[in-house]
């Protein structure tokens, strides 16, 4: 029996409830749910380093948001998603302090809040601000492509969520709702920092929009890794089915065709194609019984009809899926640098 050390392993709960939401069963296997917070914990320790590093170049000690998503910057949806985190966790933060209301409260009164856009410095747009002429209503300065893109791709996985919960019970579309609240950093940040060792890899203590971003991150980790193994599952399951087919249908055929023939010369008057008329009321009460009962005298499954949805669970996701959902997302295309040959340490591609 596999046990999990609860002092290495502190967020498998969370883990869990993440998998569940992305497809997997409710209650997947201990190896898989470890597997996955060891990916998450490399990549992590990962982007803190790169970020350091990034950080040291502008010749600064502490690590911004921009560090973080220039990380990321080729994946243009998720920086898109941790843009609009970041700026309406922002509105949230003056909102409280200014006025103590909530958001939901201050757009009851006032119907309008005004988010910060975080401009990236890299972007080449960004580095004639100066010289562009500004709008001059903050409503048609706040209407970006990015933000139209992010609030797509929020509607789409909406999309997809109601998809999954719409044959769900009132108990299990609660159960999934407490599912979709799961966070690596929400009140846990100083858990957070001593899972991730942080102070190892960084010198001055990270503030909270650090903190956030990469629990951001750590979810969206989780979603890629549940979905890509879910489909790599999928399609081996589809090829095994496949090929089982190929190899026993042509054998059936034969053998169903040889013992009719060795029926036909065996028994010459025999009418084999209508058994029925030969069988008395008591043979075919007799068969029936034994066609509704296995080998060992138990009752099979009702046959699914035209009305009757097939009987299917779905088995968990073993580790071996998560491995190989790892390794294709590590096979980023690279441009060739080692033009002498010989061995070089390849970097780890961040998920």
């Amino acid at each position: 029996m596999f046990v999990v050390d609860p002092k290495k392993y502190r967020f498998q709960t969370e883990i869990q409830q993440m998998m569940f939401v992305f497809g997997e069963v409710s209650d997947p296997l201990p190896e898989t749910t470890t597997l996955v917070e060891d990916i998450v914990r490399s990549q992590v320790i990962e982007i803190l380093i790169q970020a350091s590093a990034q950080a040291s170049r502008r010749n600064s000690r502490y690590i911004c948001a921009e560090d973080l998503i220039f990380l990321i910057r080729h994946d243009r949806a998720k920086v898109n998603r941790l843009r609009l985190f970041l700026s309406w966790k922002d509105v949230r933060k003056n909102t409280k302090d200014g006025s103590g209301d909530s958001v939901e409260d201050v757009m009851e009164d006032t119907n309008t809040v005004y988010r910060s856009i975080i401009k990236l410095p890299w972007e080449l747009v960004n580095q004639f601000l100066d010289v562009m002429v500004k709008p001059s209503n903050r409503e048609d300065e706040s209407e970006d492509e990015d933000e139209v893109e992010a609030y797509n791709d929020s509607i789409q996985r909406l999309r997809e969520a109601d998809e999954v919960t719409r044959a769900m019970s009132r108990e299990e579309y609660v159960h999934y709702s407490e599912c979709r609240q799961a966070s690596f950093t929400y009140r846990k940040s100083k858990r957070f920092r001593e899972w991730a060792n942080i102070s190892s890899y960084m010198d001055v203590r990270p503030n909270d929009d650090i903190v956030d971003s990469l629990g951001f991150l750590t979810f969206e980790m989780v979603s890629k890794l549940t979905t890509i193994a879910l489909q790599i599952k999928a399609d081996l399951a589809e090829a095994a089915k496949k090929k089982e087919d190929d190899a026993v249908k042509p054998g059936m055929k034969r053998k169903r065709s040889s013992s009719l023939d060795l029926l036909a010369a065996d028994h010459p008057t025999t009418n084999i194609a209508s058994p029925k008329s030969t069988s008395t009321p008591s043979d075919a009460t007799n068969s029936n019984e034994k066609s509704n009962n296995g080998p060992n005298g138990k009752e099979k499954d009702e046959p699914c009809g035209l009305f009757t949805l097939p009987t299917t669970e779905q088995s968990p996701l073993l580790p071996e899926h998560i491995q190989e959902a790892f390794h294709r997302l590590q096979q980023a295309p690279e441009p060739l640098k080692n033009l002498r040959g010989g061995l070089v340490r390849t970097r780890i591609s961040l998920i």
